[in-house]
């Protein structure tokens, strides 16, 4: 009499060319349904179902690997080749473009299907499509979205699962490129004077990085330890970052934690402080003391931010996105991006007319002046006439010192001007 198969391990069932093998499993619903294999032999058929079930769980075998999707690798490649390889916050940016993209748009395909052609309707279907605000993609992100898939694609060719990166074989889409969006001197000036006048943690939040033009995660990350109010400075070398949470039972996806990096080596710097600035961050420290004498041992004395909530743990961004969107509604400002108040310092500072590039982008963090320069040209017109009129008398012999009168009616009316 034949053994008796165990629940879990299928039937077989002969057929004209030997057998069909029956096996159960679960779905993502808790429902139960069946996967069918083929095969001479039942040995051939309990090794496929074998195989599916290890792809299932994300255990791949060399049988197994000449048939994996793009999503089956890319999770194979990120969990094996990524984490524990860069830093965290490259890590949590690979795994965003990933689910979001890569994944989301190619993620059906078959790894050894993939063609340049694939690849280039992929990145046009992205040049097309819009963020959660209703932007369309800027070509920096996808940018981003390439580098990640040919890092992807190039291990995946190194460990002989496909024949030639198709990433190498495709032409990103050309978008012209976006001016940093700034606000006004006028609209700076009332929303940090309302801000004062409200002087929440949020609102104190917002004037320091019109301030100092730090980015979001520097400011969310930045501790009293950093601050010297003897020297009127402050140290960047750390940041606040979202990172997957490891706690199951929690309802949160992601958790802020501190990392001892900024974006790059170049943007760890030290930053001298208004005293008015030292001032107002001198009355957040009051205000925190307090706090911690009501909230005691409830209170995150461990984590030393300066910019927290009551009890001393993060302030999450998006919360502060939600209470920057309200104080703009009040003060009939147009939107604008948190980074805008990163993109609004800095031209203020070349509006004044007494910062080289340079200067700007060491104090910005900049990994070189070359993106300095490519994001804020635009603001930079009239420090630029003023640098070549000085230059004037080198050129002026070239035209042997002509004089000509240029008619009035060569200048544009002032309504003109308007119009224009």
């Amino acid at each position: 009499m034949a053994k008796r198969r165990r629940n879990g391990e299928g039937c077989f069932s002969k057929n004209g060319n030997g057998y069909d093998y029956r096996i159960p499993y679960t779905d993502n619903s808790g429902n139960t349904k069946y996967k069918y294999f083929w095969a001479k032999t039942k040995e051939e058929c309990i090794e496929k179902a074998t195989n599916w079930r290890n792809e299932q769980n994300g255990i791949y075998t060399k049988d197994a690997n000449s048939n994996w999707t793009v999503e089956q690798w890319a999770n194979y490649w990120f969990d094996n080749y990524v984490v524990g390889k860069v830093k965290i916050t490259t890590q949590n940016d690979d795994r965003s473009i990933l689910d979001h993209h890569i994944i989301n748009g190619i993620g059906q395909y078959r790894l050894k299907n993939i063609t340049g052609q694939t690849m280039q309707r992929f990145y046009n279907a992205c040049a097309d499509k819009r963020n959660v605000r209703g932007d369309k993609l800027s070509p920096k992100t996808i940018k981003n979205i390439y580098t990640v898939a040919n890092r992807m694609f190039k291990c995946a060719y190194n460990n002989d699962l496909i024949t030639f990166n198709p990433n190498k074989k495709v032409e990103l889409p050309k978008r012209e490129k976006k001016f940093a969006n700034t606000l006004t001197a006028e609209d700076a000036q009332r929303l940090a004077q309302s801000c004062m006048k409200s002087g929440t943690t949020m609102d104190y939040l917002i004037i320091f990085l019109l301030c100092t033009g730090a980015r979001l995660g520097e400011a969310l990350g930045l501790q009293w330890s950093k601050v010297n109010f003897f020297k009127k400075e402050i140290r960047i070398d750390q940041q606040a970052q979202a990172i997957p949470n490891d706690d199951k039972n929690s309802k949160h996806k992601y958790k802020l934690k501190i990392i001892k990096s900024t974006k790059t080596r170049y943007s760890n710097r030290t930053l001298p402080i208004l005293p008015a600035l030292s001032a107002m961050l001198y009355k957040i420290k009051q205000e925190q003391i307090e706090n911690i004498s009501v909230k005691g041992n409830n209170y995150h004395l461990d984590l030393d931010l300066v910019f927290a909530k009551d009890d001393g743990y993060f302030i999450c961004d998006t919360v502060l996105r939600k209470y920057l969107n309200t104080k703009l509604e009040e003060l009939n400002i147009e939107h604008f991006r948190i980074h805008d108040l990163r993109h609004s310092y800095a031209t203020r500072l070349f509006e004044s007319g007494q910062y080289e590039p340079k200067t700007v982008s060491q104090i910005l963090g900049h990994s070189s002046i070359g993106i300095t320069l490519d994001t804020y040209t635009h603001v930079m017109p009239t420090k630029l006439r003023k640098e070549i009129n000085k230059s004037a008398f080198i050129f002026k012999k070239y035209f042997n010192n002509i004089e000509v009168h240029i008619p009035s009616e060569m200048f544009p009316k002032k309504s003109d001007e308007k119009k224009a």
